[in-house]
């Protein structure tokens, strides 16, 4: 007798339906219950494999993360779209590799991963906190902290490109 490690799939839809009916969270620990911590669940025509056990998913992907890198094979929508693989986020193999190395090459020049960067956004956190602050002290009841958490990155960027951030130049409206 084999072991069932999946809830049964239907053709061409897999556990969408089950998934759809009774909510994604309650479906994935359905499935960890009855099945274990690793366990497959069918997107479409797609099998995918969960992993809820940390052991086993750090020996898996950080250990022996060469082996599970990479994107399915069978990306129609993508590959008619797009004309192949194409961009930055569906690109793999090799092409992938030497863009990734230069992303992060231009990233470090720019100061990522040093004090720099690090400065630079604790500046611009100082600026926002300081504005919220502000919004607070003058009777506002309510902000939209969407807007004011893009200008802060949006600074960042910035400064990081310009030498000059413009939090300190905006002042925050309340919606």
């Amino acid at each position: 007798m084999a072991v069932k490690t999946s809830p049964t799939p239907l053709p061409l839809f897999g556990n969408v339906f089950e998934i759809n009916r009774v909510g994604i969270e309650p479906f994935f620990h359905g499935i960890k219950d009855k099945y274990g911590d690793i366990h497959t669940f069918w997107f479409g025509e797609t099998p995918v494999v969960c992993i809820n056990d940390v052991p086993t998913i750090l020996k898996t992907f950080v250990k022996d993360g060469e082996t599970y890198s990479g994107r399915p094979l069978d990306m129609m929508v993508t590959d008619m779209s797009r004309h192949g693989r194409n961009g930055l986020i569906f690109t793999d193999g090799p092409r992938w590799i030497e863009q990734r190395r230069f992303a992060l090459k231009i990233l470090r020049d720019f100061g990522m991963g040093k004090n720099l960067m690090q400065e630079k956004v604790l500046d611009e956190v100082t600026i926002l906190i300081q504005s919220v602050k502000n919004n607070i002290k003058s009777g506002e009841k309510e902000m939209n902290l969407q807007n004011i958490i893009e200008i802060g990155v949006a600074s960042v960027i910035n400064a990081i490109l310009f030498g000059y951030g413009f939090s300190t130049v905006i002042i925050f409206e309340p919606i």
